[in-house]
């Protein structure tokens, strides 16, 4: 064997030596990516849950708790040291107060009962003996006193062990309606934290496929490397190529998720600064503009008070007309008000009879015009879930167009009613009125816009607009029928909304 031979065959040998050795690395190093994948892919889950669980009780502290009808699931929380913990209404209904703690241990059951996930809020001092952490949660705990923001790990057990996650939970100035400030308990400490545990196994045989793959990925590789020896180092070359074109991807998928979050970041900078003028221009509304429509308002009825005597006709019609003319100003303005403020105000829902709502805008309206004499009918059993100042609203507008619409008829009919169209419940308001031509309905529910001249009908021209931004945020539809000369019928429906 020739020197040359021999130094051919070590080179090979050392070859094969180091082919091994890169790929029992490369094997090693993939199997921990991939591990760490998976664990990360059930930290992200644990993180999501407790996200949505942490917003919710941020929402409940915020807006000091909520209250739930007393029932064999809902029962009083005893821990919760509340006058107002328990309450019964007007129709006799016993309710009590939900406060975040509770509110948790609910969602907790539920998750729980449905997708083996388990949520608990712990304290080293808690109120409720249920809250008191187990070891783990204590060691989590104490983490938290030196500064971590989370801990997790994969705790041992039956098919495939428990993953286990946990954040603190840190006090803030909605706490404070449930809870007594203390020199241990202050806007900004850490009161304890929120664990959530789920099996794992799912990631843990999602990582057994992976690692199947990978071993015999590399295993079929380090086989067919030894065959083709010869040309190793074009194969060697190839998977640089793939590590650098994988990374080059990844490098560009990390540029575009940069650029999301800074167009994100710039539009919803650019939402916050329309919210200011808006609400800069409402003030501008609200006070610069009605301010002088008021000294007008005021001087003209003095000036007609006081020196009336001494105009003549066409001067006192002038100054009526000065006088109404800011009136109808200002009506305007508080309609554009309250039409703006709608795309901002919190839908409350509760459940409301809208036969009770239109019954007593109907009351109202018999009382303000006695010389009307009108034939109303209101249908029974209309309940609906919505927000009672908003749908009393759609009450005032709608019977009010249908009783202004109807003033030059003797014989004058209204009837608010409802029936079910395509499995839908639809409620519609009806008069046998003015009406209009249908081929214009597109205009109607524009601010502003009228179908009858100021002369005939007052009005501002919002009422419609109103109306119909408000059955929107219900997640309804509004729609028209009418006739000239023969009435017209408003037609609606309230669905879940925002």
């Amino acid at each position: 064997m020739t020197k040359r031979r021999r130094t051919s065959i070590s080179l090979s040998y050392a070859i094969l030596i180091l082919l091994l050795v890169v790929t029992a690395i490369s094997l090693w190093l993939n199997l921990r990516h991939a591990s760490h994948h998976h664990e990360e892919l059930a930290a992200q889950m644990g993180r999501t849950l407790l996200r949505s669980i942490i917003a919710t009780r941020q929402w409940n502290a915020e807006h000091g708790g909520f209250y739930l009808p007393v029932s064999d699931v809902i029962r009083p929380n005893p821990y919760l040291r509340d006058p107002h913990r328990d309450i019964v209404t007007t129709e006799g209904m016993r309710l009590t107060k939900i406060n975040p703690a509770y509110m948790t241990r609910l969602l907790a059951d539920e998750l729980h009962k449905g997708q083996d996930v388990l949520i608990h809020i712990t304290s080293l001092e808690p109120v409720n003996p249920g809250n008191r952490p187990d070891r783990w949660e204590e060691r989590a705990l104490t983490r938290f006193s030196g500064g971590e923001a989370e801990v997790w790990s994969i705790e041992p057990g039956k098919e495939g062990g428990c993953f286990r996650l946990m954040t603190p939970l840190r006090s803030d100035a909605a706490c404070f309606h449930c809870h007594n400030m203390t020199e241990t308990r202050r806007p900004g400490m850490v009161l304890g934290g929120i664990s959530v545990s789920f099996p794992y196994a799912p990631f843990g045989r999602a990582y057994a496929v992976q690692r199947t793959q990978i071993i015999v990925i590399h295993s079929l590789f380090f086989l067919l490397a030894m065959a083709i020896l010869v040309v190793f180092s074009r194969v060697n070359g190839d998977l640089k190529r793939e590590i650098a074109d994988r990374s080059r991807a990844e490098e560009r998928a990390r540029a575009a998720n940069v650029d999301l979050e800074r167009r994100v970041a710039k539009r919803t900078a650019a939402l916050e600064a329309a919210n200011r003028e808006l609400e800069a221009f409402n003030y501008s509304v609200s006070h610069d503009l009605r301010s002088p429509l008021t000294s007008i308002d005021g001087f003209g009825r003095i000036l007609l008070e006081d020196y009336g005597e001494r105009l003549d006709g066409k001067g006192k019609e002038h100054l009526e007309r000065i006088i109404a003319a800011g009136r109808q100003m200002n009506l305007l303005i508080e309609a554009l008000l309250s039409l703006a403020r709608l795309g901002r105000e919190e839908i409350r829902r509760e459940t409301v009879d809208l036969s009770v709502l239109f019954a007593t805008v109907a009351d109202e309206l018999r009382f303000r015009f006695p010389e009307r004499r009108v034939e109303l009918s209101i249908g029974d059993l209309m309940v609906v879930r919505g927000d009672r100042r908003l749908l009393r609203a759609v009450a005032e507008n709608l019977l009010g167009n249908a009783w202004k619409y109807t003033g030059k008829r003797e014989d004058a009919v209204i009837e608010v009613g409802k029936r079910e169209m395509e499995g839908e419940t639809v409620y519609f308001v009806r008069d046998n009125g003015a009406g209009f031509d249908l081929a214009r309905a597109h205009r109607l529910f524009s601010p502003f816009e009228r179908l009858h001249r100021r002369d005939e009908f007052e009005g501002s021209g919002i009422g419609l607009a109103t109306v119909r931004r408000i059955i929107e945020r219900h997640g309804g539809e509004i729609w028209v029928e009418a006739e000239e000369g023969k009435g017209a019928t408003f037609f609606f429906t309230l669905g879940e909304g925002e």
